[in-house]
């Protein structure tokens, strides 16, 4: 994995329900909360090792009435997603696309497969086609989660200024969005780059995440805690490191383990840190 990146991906994982969700989805977003409502596909920043994760909501939005074609297109590239056959998936949503191109959604299904298989620079143009074609069918969430995805693809690619800057557009177009605060709070933090690391900032953006996410998701509190560190503060991250080991998932907690021992020696998680 290349230096100076935040090893995090964007992956969609589409729900079961995924072709009634579709079929529904209209209905769905009159009754939907912000952050809890029935949708037709979800994904998640998966771990890379450091970063925030997220479960996302929605892909295609709820207020996108599809017709009988666009439902089998959705239900054979969720079949593939909840397979983990994201060559097959990527192949599927590329061909797909080029015979409806005006289907921006088919865009972020490509980019979410492309994800998957760390074909970065395709997750970047499958997004800007999304975000280019969606003539607003693309709700706020929709439009934040596709440049956070595009974001971690940018930060794989060691573009970090490119990412910090999409991180924080994507906060601008989601104000209540914890999650596009995180990845810029994390590249504050753990950048070797001069020109990106700011622990101060880091320190701020990431308390922003942390309240808006109110301090309950174990990735958030972990972005916490690595900037409670590159401000010389280790006491406040070990509190919240420790927190996101009690509130973590399984696939998390070792690498959540490995910055608290760094905490504890009064050292810095950083980009090169192991």
């Amino acid at each position: 994995m290349a230096r100076s990146v935040i090893k995090t991906a964007v992956i969609f994982v589409l729900a079961s329900s995924l072709l009634s969700s579709a079929a529904d989805a209209s209905s769905s977003s009159r009754r939907r909360s912000s952050h809890s409502h029935r949708t037709i596909s979800r994904h998640r920043v998966a771990r890379r090792g450091q970063g925030p994760t997220q479960d996302f909501d929605e892909i295609f939005p709820p207020g996108h009435r599809f017709t009988p074609e666009e439902k089998a297109e959705a239900s054979a590239f969720g079949v593939f997603c909840e397979n983990g056959l994201w060559k097959d998936a990527y192949n599927f949503a590329t061909k797909a696309v080029k015979q409806h191109p005006e289907r921006w959604w088919l865009y972020a299904a490509q980019a979410a497969a492309a994800a998957n298989l760390n074909r970065h620079k395709d997750v970047i143009d499958a997004v800007d086609r999304a975000l280019q074609t969606n003539n607003g069918d693309a709700n706020r969430l929709n439009v934040c989660q596709l440049q956070i995805l595009k974001a971690n693809a940018l930060s794989r690619l060691n573009r970090q200024p490119e990412a910090v800057n999409a991180f924080l557009q994507a906060a601008q177009t989601d104000s209540k969005d914890p999650f596009s605060r995180a990845g810029a709070a994390w590249l504050y933090a753990t950048s070797n780059n001069p020109q990106i690391r700011n622990p101060s900032l880091a320190l701020k953006t990431a308390n922003e995440a942390s309240a808006l996410a109110h301090q309950r998701d174990a990735t958030i509190l972990d972005v916490l805690a690595t900037a409670y560190a590159a401000n010389g503060d280790f006491a406040a991250a070990q509190k919240w490191e420790g927190k996101a080991i009690l509130a973590g998932a399984a696939e998390d907690i070792p690498q959540f383990q490995r910055r608290l021992l760094y905490f504890q020696s009064n050292k810095p998680w950083t980009e090169n840190s192991k």
